[in-house]
């Protein structure tokens, strides 16, 4: 969609009693600066799903991955945290014609860093200046608690920096 603010008008109907509710919703598509790096909302996810041997329609469908979110951001130990997110704008290497990001995964309990995973981009496909991250994090090691994961970005053409980060829980 272009730059701007759009309105949303839903509209639902109950088949049975006839009852008929509507709801207005507004929001804002974002203009972004070609020059400068940037990425989608980090969405934390209940379940991930590549996407690439069906078509890529229906509900949580974005591009080759179906995405289901957890809205809560809770997650009960043991279940997988999924993590997707696209990077935009990342500079092009000239001699591999690809974009040059490097990515890490933080995990911080408390601010202290517990740990980290490295992206590794070896067989992944996107559309020029586009990258997704889509990933599974094991909470099986985890203690129940307050996490933040943050998303390391540094794009190795341009120099350019981003951490954006969100916050979940653990429980038993």
């Amino acid at each position: 969609m272009a730059p701007g603010t759009y309105k949303v008008d839903v509209i639902v109907r109950d088949v049975v009693s006839g009852a008929t509710g509507i709801r207005h919703v507004g929001f804002t598509v974002p203009r972004y600066d070609p020059a400068k790096l940037s990425t989608s909302t980090l969405i934390l996810a209940a379940k991930l799903q590549s996407l690439v041997d069906q078509p890529a329609v229906g509900q949580f469908v974005i591009g080759q991955t179906k995405v289901i979110p957890n809205v809560s951001g809770t997650y009960h130990r043991g279940q997988p945290v999924g993590v997707y997110m696209q990077v935009y704008n990342a500079g092009i290497d000239q001699t591999t014609l690809r974009p040059s990001v490097d990515v890490e995964y933080a995990l911080l309990k408390d601010g202290k860093e517990l740990g980290k995973q490295v992206e590794d981009w070896r067989g992944m496909s996107d559309a020029g200046q586009r990258l997704t991250l889509a990933r599974l994090i094991d909470s099986s090691p985890l203690t129940p608690g307050e996490y933040e994961l943050a998303i390391r970005i540094r794009d190795r053409v341009s120099g350019q920096t981003l951490s954006p980060s969100s916050k979940f829980t653990v429980v038993p």
